[in-house]
């Protein structure tokens, strides 16, 4: 016999004594037919019944299931008593109770123990539903799973880009072979389907309206609108404008009117829609009047009449979009920070291989629009850290990253420049003056003086954070310049080098390796060394937009002590002096910028 099929016999006869020990007499087996009652995605392998009285004059049965996998997979159990589906939260179709899980409940160890916690819980969860006070709290506080039980569609095209905040309103719809997206204006479904699919998809046009519909409270499940004129009961139960406006699409005669319906639940808002078609034979195929246009005329047909016709009893298609929102995407709808950072606009100078695994993270992070600026193309050499791969070798690097952004995010804003950030301060100063922040990747020291003599000379309108590896990218770092004063320049000597450095290198000849050409300096390290420091400098971005950083200050990522030595550097003497309880590495650290002690700053304040 395998092992498996051992240890999986062992634990259940040790179940089954088990609840010999406890009712007093073997437990009841479940024959073949009542083990296929159990639609599990774990295949029933078997089980017992078991009488457990719960005060009324019969007990009830609970099935204990036990899966294939067992005990490495945890024990189902059913009621086999109950009231039709959707009366009681927590029993599904075929009879199954819904068990929170906790992860003491799973030893494989101890299958008996499992099953003894499991069955007390399930009987704990019979008892509360018998006695009622739960059913309609947690049907109401978890609505969208009971709406998933009976829907009677699952069109995995369907994305909500909606705002989920009141009131009810009138919203735009686009539906395509590829997909059908909710939004609240034409503007933003529009801009969203560019982003992600390009123009092409925008040709022609399928945009209608629908409805958004704001509810009280969700609805139980005796409540889910089933015909279209439940869907009216609802929309009027809403009341406002709402009745007005499902009154204007029907008139429209749509091809089908989407009504989407939203409420608070108990950890936010939920959505789900419900779908109106025409009535069944509006129009014959031979072009006839049908039951909708009874006695009249299609353009003489009374609007109030045409709504009693239209909102009938054919049933509604009833399903769930998938949100796409960017609260849901940058954090579930429960990150506060969403708003203010979806709202922001960076702009990042250099998209190399620090600058564009930090407009990634900033993009991923919310920031609703980011500026890319970069002359140079992407080359084969830079694939290997660089967050566009080889089918945007030979493009810009600005625009390659601009449109992959776009794709990954199209709820967001990327703009490209492919030039020189030096020609940005010459003639387009108003994209950089437009952002909340700028963050500064460019490794060039030419570059960087330039901005930060405009960044003083404005009087330091917004952040700049600038950030840059060490050597082989064993030590990162990233400077914040803030309006409360301070400059690039304060750290740094005339010719662009920092004053405090990490690592020192006893062979200047470990620093850079030089291809067979002239000129061709490059170091070998790779995406992992690099994530630390451009992370450093994301978090650093972060923090300046969220106004967390109100003062000038300089954050270091130092790499394990290994890394250094396999790489040929050893400590820098300031660095020892200032942390010698970290010279193991693998820290981050923050330091005070020096402010105020540079030509530049004495400039700027007699301007």
């Amino acid at each position: 016999m395998h092992e498996a099929s051992i240890r999986r016999h062992a634990a259940v006869e040790r179940v089954r004594e088990c609840l010999r020990e406890l009712h007093g007499v073997d437990p009841t087996p479940l024959g073949r037919r009542a083990l296929a009652a159990y639609h599990h995605r774990f295949r029933i392998k078997s089980g017992w019944r078991l009488p457990v009285d719960f005060g009324e004059p019969h007990p009830r049965h609970i099935d204990v299931l036990i899966p294939e996998g067992f005990p490495l997979v945890r024990p189902q159990f059913g009621l086999l008593e109950r009231p039709p589906f959707l009366t009681w939260p927590h029993v599904e179709r075929d009879g199954s109770l819904c068990l929170l899980a906790n992860m003491s409940e799973f030893d494989p160890d101890d299958p008996a123990g499992v099953v003894v916690r499991l069955l007390g819980k399930s009987c704990t969860l019979v008892r509360d539903l018998l006695e009622g006070g739960m059913v309609e709290r947690d049907f109401l506080d978890e609505f969208l799973t009971y709406w998933r039980y009976d829907r009677n569609a699952s069109d995995g095209r369907l994305t909500s880009i909606l705002r989920l905040e009141r009131p009810s309103r009138e919203i735009a719809v686009w539906q395509t072979t590829g997909i059908r997206l909710l939004g609240d204006t034409e503007e933003q479904v529009t801009g969203w389907l560019r982003n992600r699919y390009g123009d092409k998809v925008l040709r022609p046009s399928r945009l209608q309206k629908g409805l958004l519909v704001w509810l009280d409270r969700p609805m139980l499940p005796s409540e889910y609108p089933r015909t279209a004129r439940d869907v009216q009961v609802l929309v009027e139960r809403c009341g406002g404008e709402a009745p007005r406006l499902l009154s204007d699409l029907v008139s429209a005669r749509q091809d089908s009117i989407v009504t989407v319906i939203a409420a608070e639940g108990r950890f936010g808002p939920g959505i789900v829609t419900a779908s109106i078609a025409p009535p069944r034979g509006a129009r014959s195929c031979g072009g006839s009047t049908a039951p909708l246009y009874d006695g009249f005329r299609p353009s003489r047909l009374p609007s109030g009449l045409l709504v009693r016709r239209y909102l009938g009893s054919d049933p509604v298609v009833r399903d769930e979009p998938a949100r796409a929102d960017a609260p849901w995407i940058h954090g579930r709808g429960h990150d506060l920070r969403t708003e203010r950072l979806t709202g922001a606009t960076v702009t990042v100078l250099g998209c190399g291989s620090v600058g564009a695994p930090v407009a990634v993270a900033l993009a991923q992070a919310g920031v609703g629009h980011l500026n890319l600026i970069d002359h140079d193309a992407l080359d084969w050499a830079n694939v290997g850290r660089h967050p566009l791969g080889a089918a945007c070798v030979r493009g810009n690097k600005a625009e390659g990253l601009a449109a992959k952004l776009r794709i990954d995010y199209p709820h967001g804003k990327f703009d490209a420049f492919p030039v020189v950030a030096q020609a940005m301060l010459a003639v387009d100063e108003g994209t950089l003056r437009g952002s909340h922040l700028i963050v500064s990747a460019m490794g060039d020291w030419r570059a960087e003086s330039q901005l930060n003599d405009w960044q003083c000379r404005l009087g330091r309108p917004m952040p700049v954070v600038y950030g840059w590896t060490e050597a082989h990218a064993v030590a990162g770092h990233a400077v914040a310049i803030t309006p409360g004063g301070g400059c690039l320049r304060c750290g740094l000597d005339r010719t662009g080098v920092p004053h405090f450095r990490v690592v020192a290198w006893p062979d200047e000849r470990a620093v850079a390796f030089e291809e067979p050409a002239c000129g061709a300096h490059y170091q070998p390290y790779g995406p992992v060394e690099l994530g630390f420091v451009t992370s450093l400098v994301a978090q650093l971005a972060l923090d300046c937009l969220l106004g967390k950083v109100t003062r000038p200050c300089h954050r270091i990522h130092a790499a394990r002590r290994a890394s250094l030595t396999e790489a040929g550097g050893r400590w820098s003497d300031r660095w020892i002096d200032q942390y010698p309880t970290m010279t193991e590495g693998g820290v981050q650290v923050e330091r005070e910028w020096l402010s105020g002690t540079c030509a530049a700053c004495s400039a700027s304040k007699i301007a």
